[in-house]
């Protein structure tokens, strides 16, 4: 992108409507503060857990390794609880407003087996950084970030095989040739590209990149196929993910990782002398925190990427209208705000804002003319 990019300024209840602004502004405030409220009740979870600790750990009659395990997933599984209602809120509010088709019923299922799958993998974890603890003591952390770093990575790159079924191969042959294209004017190689039938679950528009290396893969949700979306962004929104793969960005997300998470387990290192049981659910919590706090630095460095993507995507396809076009479409199909409150967006955007990403296709088209 170039260094000293200037966005034009525009309005976005000119460019999007003012019905649908307000409406998309609407629908996200009940989410944001569900997601405020939802943080604030894990939070209290692990607190809760905390002050119950000192008395749990030596009835559990467990070694400090095990007994550190059990009261590490009591205090996970906590937070989790006392967030679901927060999110069985947030799929109501997303039925009411046609952009979920998922039964309550599927929604508490799925959430039910990403809890085990966070149970499993923290128990994993645990035991390792429990035992380097009970080795090195508060220097614990400096074993523990390595492993924690290549466990990322490793997910990293085995994500498209964990992902699951429900995606098939890209059928039509005009789609076929214009991916080829726009993966040798990206250097992109050649990434698998599948299409997610997701319109059972929900109206809204999305698509990812993921994997590394050979694993490396384009997925596209169905619902890019339907109203709202013609080829021409259809053929953006591949040329952008390309372009996620083509600059690396999922490898040196492992490395921005490495980065946040040293300061985190150093911290927490500090903060809880894990070797006792009774610490580790305050290590979880302090961890919380700390994540939290993170989270404007690791949005700002997401929503880079996100723009070099956007920026990428046009110099493969050429075509600024088909990304205002994608860009207007998301809004309308997902309600998405156009230009949320700032806090919001330093907190909890990973993307720019529809409004941003359409204001750097028009800066392309005046960079390109």
């Amino acid at each position: 992108m170039p260094a000293a990019l200037q966005l034009p300024t525009l309005d976005e209840r000119r460019l999007f409507g003012a019905v649908l602004v307000h409406d998309a502004e609407r629908f996200e405030r009940f989410l944001d503060w569900t997601w405020v409220a939802a943080t604030l009740a894990s939070l209290a979870a692990y607190v809760l857990v905390v002050r119950r600790a000192r008395a749990l750990a030596p009835r559990l009659g467990l070694g400090p390794v095990n007994g550190g395990i059990v009261l590490g997933v009591l205090a996970l599984t906590a937070a989790w609880a006392a967030s679901l209602p927060f999110a069985v809120a947030a799929t109501w509010w997303e039925r009411r407003h046609g952009i979920s088709r998922e039964s309550y019923a599927a929604m508490l299922g799925a959430a039910w087996g990403r809890m085990l799958a966070v149970a499993f993998l923290a128990t994993v974890l645990l035991a390792i950084v429990l035992a380097l603890a009970q080795r090195l003591g508060r220097n614990w952390w400096l074993v523990a970030v390595p492993t924690l770093v290549a466990v990322f990575f490793a997910l990293q790159v085995t994500a498209p095989y964990l992902d699951g079924g429900g995606t098939h191969a890209v059928r039509s042959a005009a789609l076929r040739t214009e991916i080829r294209m726009l993966e040798r004017r990206e250097h992109a190689g050649s990434p698998d590209v599948r299409i997610a039938d997701v319109s059972s679950r929900t109206r809204a528009a999305n698509a990812f990149s993921e994997g590394i290396g050979p694993t490396a893969r384009v997925t596209l949700w169905n619902t890019l196929f339907g109203p709202g979306f013609g080829r021409a962004e259809v053929r953006f929104v591949v040329a952008h993910e390309l372009a996620h793969l083509a600059r690396n960005h999922i490898a040196r997300g492992v490395g921005w990782f490495a980065l946040l998470v040293l300061p985190i387990l150093a911290a927490t290192a500090y903060a809880a002398d894990i070797r006792r049981p009774a610490a580790v659910p305050l290590a979880l919590l302090v961890i919380a925190l700390l994540r939290v706090a993170v989270l404007p630095l690791q949005n700002a460095i997401s929503r880079r990427y996100e723009a070099e993507a956007d920026w990428v995507g046009l110099d493969g396809t050429r075509d600024p209208a088909a990304a205002r076009g994608l860009f207007t479409g998301f809004v309308a199909t997902s309600l998405e705000d156009p230009r949320p409150p700032g806090w919001v967006h330093v907190l909890l955007d990973d993307h720019p804002t529809p409004l941003q990403r359409v204001e750097l296709a028009r800066a392309w088209r005046a960079d390109n003319r």
